[in-house]
């Protein structure tokens, strides 16, 4: 229900907010009564995690840093924790033995696909009112949202 007094960009801004505080505080990842496994720690180690789950031929630390907003030092500590979970294994470039790729292990990725299912359905539960028209219409328009955000160009 539209809030009285606010702007569509408020309203769009506020929404925002609350979704980053409930995966924050990992209620999008836990529901009441799933055992949904999750990586233990703060939400960069899951943000790594997802990173890499778009990654077929893994990633550099320095890509991985920057895919997730985290400087290279602290990229390093999140690596050495996930190894050390067998959450990603590290391998080197092909031709090159100083570059280091990391890939999800299959026990990284079963937590992934796990929390990523478990958001699709806090996604179903919160438009089960919606109808089909309506989710069609919030899809496509959330889509293009996103496609607009501003970025870093870099």
């Amino acid at each position: 229900m539209p809030t009285p007094g606010r702007t569509p960009h408020e309203m769009v801004e506020r929404a925002l907010v609350l979704i980053r505080r409930d995966q924050q505080a990992r209620r999008l990842h836990r529901r009441e009564g799933e055992q949904v496994p999750a990586p233990n720690g703060d939400a960069a180690r899951f943000r790594y995690l997802d990173a890499l789950d778009e990654a077929t031929e893994g990633m550099a630390i320095s890509e991985i840093a920057e895919a997730i907003g985290v400087d290279r030092p602290r990229a390093s500590r999140l690596t050495t924790q996930l190894l050390e979970d067998d959450l990603i294994e590290r391998d080197t470039k092909p031709g090159d033995s100083r570059y280091a790729l990391i890939r999800l292990t299959d026990r990284g990725r079963d937590i992934v696909n796990a929390i990523h299912e478990n958001r699709r359905h806090a996604v179903t539960e919160a438009m089960a009112g919606f109808t089909p028209e309506e989710s069609q219409t919030l899809a496509v328009l959330l889509e293009r949202f996103v496609d607009a955000w501003p970025r870093d160009p870099t």
